[in-house]
Formats: structure tokens, C-alpha cells, sequence
């Protein structure tokens, strides 16, 4: 896909958790390459929102067009404790059938942009929170995604941490013109590394502002 194309539309997408209205009427593209922003309050709905872009979850109305492999990171960290970093990392490309040359050469790169080369073989249990959760970012990537959806990758990390996984965010998706979505209920976290941003209204979520 060519940067510019259209990557994600979403018309008038709705949707119902039995008789709670959690998203109304939700209009938003993003461009292949761009990197988009939705911030909201706790318990908007923008985890779900994330979920349904990534096929997770159906819309209740409305239309969602995907064009491209999607990469999810959620906000839970869920890595296997038995397996290495390095190991988690190969088995979400292997499940996704990608080679593992490619896996390895997603390590490589990946490894050195988010910081976790000395890392790699050490178990969950022995690394940072930071840690685990960049390792979910390069499992994603692992599985060769145009399209990366990152759910409030920031929670629970330190302000220098923060300030790093930010950078790395951008440098990958410039180096490798990945189209990024990403929610925070944090505006200041994601408007450093967006393009566009949009912000959301309590529940029922609908779109109060969009900032360029």
C-alpha cells in the first residue's frame, strides 16, 4: 500500500454491549503511514473501539474497511513466563506463519530501536514492566503488520521510560512507514508522536475534537 492510501475508514460505527450504548456514531480515517491518536476518559470505550479495528470485536452498525495485516498490542502484557523474551517473540510470528528469518530480522532491528538487545534471552519474571511491554510491541511487529494498534502502551512506566518508548514508536514507524493507531486516556502521552488526534467524549463515546 502507498503512503497516502487510505488504511482504516470507519463510518458511523456503533455498537452495544446488550442495552449499553458503549460507541455512537464514530466517523474517522487514517492514512496508510499516518499515526493516529484517541484519547478519552477511563471507560470510554476506547479499548473497544481498538478491538473492533483489529477484528476482534463486530460492530453493532456502521462500517469499518481495514486494508492491511493488522499487529494488536493490548493493554494487558501476556507473555509466556517459560519462554524467553526472544521466545515469546518468535512464537507470535510463528502462529502468524511468518518465516523466522524474518521473525529474526524483525528481532534484530526492533531489538536495537526499542532497547531491549540485552534482554532478549532473559525470562518475563527478570525484566521490567517497561521491558515486558516493549517485548509485546516487538512481538507485534514480529508479525510483519502494516498496520500497528497500540492500546495504552504507556501505563505504568516511569517518565524517562516513556519519553524512550515514544521515540522508538516513531522511529519505527518512519523506518518502516507503518500506519499507527494508538489510545491513551493520557493526551500529553500520544500527541508528541501523532499527526492527528482524536479525542473522545464520555460514555457513549462519540468524537468531540479531532486536532491535526
Amino acid at each position: 500500500m502507498e503512503a497516502g492510501e487510505v488504511a482504516v475508514k470507519i463510518e458511523n460505527l456503533t455498537k452495544y454491549y446488550g442495552q449499553e450504548k458503549i460507541l455512537d456514531s464514530i466517523t474517522l480515517t487514517v492514512k496508510q503511514g499516518e499515526a493516529v491518536g484517541i484519547a478519552g476518559p477511563n471507560g470510554a470505550g476506547k479499548s473497544t473501539l481498538l478491538r473492533i479495528i483489529a477484528g476482534l470485536e463486530p460492530p453493532t452498525q456502521g462500517k469499518v474497511i481495514v486494508r492491511g495485516r493488522v499487529g494488536y498490542v493490548p493493554q494487558e502484557v501476556i507473555l509466556l513466563p517459560w519462554r524467553t523474551l526472544r521466545g515469546n517473540i518468535l512464537l507470535a510470528a510463528k502462529l502468524r506463519k511468518i518465516p523466522r528469518h524474518r521473525a529474526e530480522e524483525v528481532i534484530r532491528w526492533g531489538a536495537r530501536l526499542l532497547g531491549l538487545e540485552e534482554y532478549l534471552n532473559k525470562r518475563p519474571y527478570q525484566v521490567s514492566g517497561g521491558t515486558r511491554r516493549k517485548t509485546q510491541i516487538l512481538m507485534a511487529l514480529a508479525t510483519d503488520p502494516e498496520i500497528l494498534l497500540l492500546d495504552e502502551p504507556f501505563t505504568g512506566l516511569d517518565r524517562d521510560t516513556i519519553t524512550a518508548l515514544q521515540k522508538a514508536i516513531d522511529r519505527m514507524r518512519r523506518s518502516e512507514n507503518l500506519t499507527i493507531i494508538i489510545v491513551s486516556h493520557m493526551i500529553d502521552e500520544i500527541l508528541p508522536i501523532v499527526d492527528k488526534l482524536y479525542i473522545l467524549t464520555h460514555k457513549p463515546a462519540r468524537i468531540k475534537e479531532i486536532l491535526e
